[in-house]
């Protein structure tokens, strides 16, 4: 089964690393045998997973940064918001990056960028972004920022609540193209190579529809900062995160200039 969330939703409803003590942590708690616990949605993939052929993203990146640490791991299954901070999870693998985070949630260095793709039936080969489409129904997110940006430049929209629902809007006609997620519509396409969809053909995510994406840490000291850092610019140069990415018919991007 598969679930869909709401970007802006991803950082609490993925996959999230918890050092075992509920008000943060320092470097060297962590390395000295707190380890670090992991909370993730079982259905959430190509986030997360139970199955362990098919851990999801998040999670695979995840053991690879506790890998580096030297540390522990365990697995908390959870399914919502309240349920992440009952559990004490403190560490996000997608956090969305903003210019000031919601404390006390500090933020790594960014090791990826997402955003919004443009989704159309396979054989369309005249739109190549959101303005060519002209006058013609664009599905989005209800409340999401493709709806805002998207209506504020007086495109149409017709609006969809998961997407799911949004790509079926697409496959049926009701839509002439979407606007879905970037590890959505990659999973989805590699789920389903048959369906008659597919990202535009030179489509480029657009400054007003695109994010960075770090850890953000609850509470960590600025050496655990740094030590998550380092290990994801690690991660990034030797391709391992990119690697894990592809794994899951995802496009990988990397961080985008700050604007």
């Amino acid at each position: 089964m598969m679930r869909t969330f709401a970007v802006g939703a991803l950082l609490l409803l993925g996959v999230s690393l918890a050092p075992l003590a509920t008000e943060g942590a320092t470097l060297t708690e962590v390395q000295s045998g707190a380890g670090l616990r992991l909370c993730a949605n079982p259905e959430a993939l190509p986030f997360s997973g139970q199955d362990p052929a098919r851990p999801g993203i998040q999670l695979e990146l995840a053991q690879k940064l506790a890998g580096a640490l030297g540390v522990k791991t365990s697995v908390s299954w959870i399914f919502d918001r309240r349920a992440a901070g009952q559990a004490g999870c403190e560490v996000f693998m997608s956090a969305i990056v903003t210019p000031r985070p919601r404390a006390p949630l500090r933020l790594t260095r960014p090791y990826s960028g997402s955003g919004y793709v443009l989704v159309v039936p396979r054989n369309e080969n005249g739109v190549k972004t959101f303005a060519d489409l002209g006058g013609k129904k664009i599905g989005v997110l209800v409340q999401s920022v493709a709806q805002w940006v998207l209506t504020k430049r007086g495109l149409t929209t017709t609006p969809a609540f998961t997407e799911e629902e949004l790509v079926e809007m697409v496959l049926t006609g009701q839509a002439a193209a979407g606007a879905v997620s970037t590890p959505y519509a990659g999973w989805y396409l590699k789920e389903h190579p048959n369906a008659p969809l597919k990202i535009a053909d030179g489509y480029v995510l657009e400054p007003e529809l695109r994010w960075n994406i770090a850890v953000g840490l609850r509470n960590a000291d600025q050496a655990l900062i740094d030590a998550v850092s380092r290990v994801l610019d690690d991660l990034r140069r030797d391709g391992t995160i990119q690697a894990t990415f592809g794994k899951y018919g995802v496009p990988y991007y990397q961080p985008f200039p700050a604007e």
